[in-house]
C-alpha cells in the first residue's frame, strides 16, 4: 500500500516539487487531485512571496487528512 505521493509540477513560470502522505492509501484517483491541489496552493503562495509551504489535503470521499510540503526548485 502507498500512503504517500510527491511529485512535480509548474506554478507561476516555477518548478516545484511536493509530497503529501498520510494513514491511508492513495488512489490513482486521489494522487491526480492531490497534484492539482499541489499546484493551485503553491501558485497562491508564490504569489504572495512564500517559496514552500504546507500542504493539507481532505479526501472529500472518505474526510481522511493527508499533510505535507511544497517547494521551489533551484
Amino acid at each position: 500500500m502507498n500512503h504517500t505521493t510527491e511529485g512535480i509540477v509548474k506554478a507561476c513560470c516555477h518548478t516545484v516539487s511536493y509530497w503529501l502522505g498520510g494513514d491511508h492509501e492513495i488512489s490513482e484517483a486521489l494522487r491526480k487531485e492531490m497534484e492539482e491541489h499541489a499546484e493551485e496552493r503553491a501558485k497562491g503562495c508564490i504569489v504572495q512571496g512564500y517559496n514552500q509551504g504546507e500542504l493539507n489535503y481532505i479526501d472529500s470521499d472518505t474526510e481522511h487528512e493527508y499533510t505535507g510540503w511544497w517547494k521551489i526548485e533551484p
